[in-house]
């Protein structure tokens, strides 16, 4: 039987000692039916609410909102820059127990009543995303529940799965859910601080200059650790404000970019006809899951033509995914490596420097027989002396020894050949080797010399480090 106002009244007396009731008004709103509640106004001036819940499953939602608000501490609440109610005590009245909180003023809004644009949907969007950015600890210490993204899909993989096993769900609802449970693109997101599902009559408001602004939160009995979507799934009754909703959460939450939140949020949205149908199965009540039966249907029917996954989305991701397999294959210009990070040791040896310097596996013999070649054994062939003295010639425009860099005919024959080398014949063969003068021995090391002192040079700077 229900409880009378002054019943109600009394138990806030007897939950707060000392405290006297002087005015009691029945309070049903976002009760839905499952609690007896009123709004108690104390000798002191301060409103209270009592609620006593009707059902057990109420009842233990009211005891773990008493753990959820004694866990928001005063640093939380400044943090959060809206109202929370503080819990103020509890009373045995048989069968279940009164719990009693302060009082946020302000009006709500029905979802399918808010309008799109300023006031309602961006002061909604915005708060929600103040929500989402309480710090984690407050959860964790109150030993509140906290699920990972591989958690939460878990836990909606076996909702899926139970349902279908009931033989109520359409076969285009489950094909519909398993895909979007398989896409690990809409499970990339990081578990923020939720409400756990509350719904748009849990937000309270008052006009600021004439604008509809949330004054304060009063449902917490779902705080947890989870998937910010699940706090957003009410969207799906609010088509016309969905999206500004959407965009003042983006704009004020604090965390990167969620691109399927909307996705999953219908998803949560959808599951709550499975989770309603489960209900009637662990309570063997045929009508509770006639009731969702015929609401899945409809729902199947609904979304006959609809994706879960956002279509513009998609295009663009497959339009990318195209531009990027027509763009040319791209070539460096030139050598753009750090030349001192990395040396060929041969290159290194041929210069005169000790590779046992850099590179601790070198071969020293190796490296001894390299140093001490001679003309003898270092035969260059004729067009490299051709193309060493042009070189040197395109630098300076001279040899070491000032005399001017060799002209060539029309026909290609030196006119002065370097190094003493003798004139080729007709039928001599262009890439024989000849024994090197002790002139071009003596250019050819001194331009070694200075190829090792600059490696010596180089490889000082990369020990040292950047000054």
């Amino acid at each position: 039987m229900a409880r009378s106002p002054l019943t109600l009244a009394a138990s806030v007396s007897a939950a707060l000692p000392g405290e006297e009731a002087i005015r009691v008004q029945t309070l049903t709103t976002n009760s839905s039916g499952r609690n007896e509640s009123a709004m108690v106004t104390l000798a002191d001036g301060r409103a209270v609410v009592v609620r006593i819940p009707i059902e057990e499953s109420t009842a233990s939602e009211l005891a773990t909102e008493a753990i959820a608000l004694r866990a928001l501490t005063d640093g939380a609440r400044a943090l959060a820059g809206f109202a929370i109610p503080e819990f103020l005590g509890s009373v045995a009245t048989p069968p279940q127990r009164a719990f009693i909180t302060t009082f946020v003023p302000g009006y709500q809004v029905d979802t399918a009543h808010i309008p799109a644009g300023p006031g309602v949907a961006y002061s909604l969007g915005s708060t929600l995303a103040q929500v989402h950015a309480l710090p984690a600890s407050i959860v964790r210490n109150a030993g509140l529940p906290s699920r990972t993204a591989y958690e939460v899909r878990d836990d909606l993989q076996k909702i899926v799965e139970e349902s279908s096993a009931t033989g109520r769900v359409p076969v285009r609802l489950m094909v519909r859910w398993r895909d979007a449970l398989k896409d690990d693109a809409l499970w990339q997101f990081q578990p923020t601080v939720t409400l756990g599902g509350a719904d748009a009559l849990a937000f309270v408001y008052h006009d600021v200059d004439e604008v509809p602004t949330v004054s304060g939160v009063i449902d917490w009995h779902g705080l947890s650790i989870g998937d910010p979507a699940v706090d957003l799934q009410f969207l799906q009754t609010a088509p016309e404000a969905a999206e500004s909703v959407l965009d003042a959460y983006r704009a004020r939450a604090l965390r990167s970019g969620d691109e399927y939140l909307r996705a999953r949020a219908r998803l949560h949205a959808e599951l709550e006809f499975a989770r309603w149908l489960l209900h009637g199965r662990d309570t063997h009540d045929e009508s509770i899951m006639d009731d969702a039966g015929a609401m899945l249907d409809t729902l199947a029917e609904n979304v006959r033509d609809e994706d879960l996954m956002p279509q513009d989305d998609k295009i663009a991701l497959d339009d990318a995914l195209a531009a990027m397999s027509n763009l040319p294959s791209q070539h460096p210009a030139g050598d753009t490596s750090m030349h001192t990070d990395t040396y060929d040791p041969e290159e290194l040896a041929l210069s005169g420097v000790s590779l046992s310097d850099v590179d601790t596996n070198v071969d020293p013999a190796r490296d001894s027989r390299v140093r001490a070649a001679t003309a003898d054994t270092q035969a260059l062939s004729r067009e490299e002396l051709l193309e060493l003295n042009t070189q040197r010639g395109a630098a300076g425009g001279t040899s070491d020894a000032g005399a001017e860099a060799p002209a060539h005919n029309e026909a290609g024959a030196a006119a002065d050949l370097p190094f003493g080398l003798e004139p080729l014949d007709d039928d001599d063969d262009p890439n024989a080797t000849q024994p090197l003068s002790a002139e071009a021995l003596a250019v050819i090391t001194n331009d070694q010399e200075e190829a090792a002192r600059a490696a010596r040079a180089a490889i000082d700077r990369w020990k040292t480090g950047p000054v």
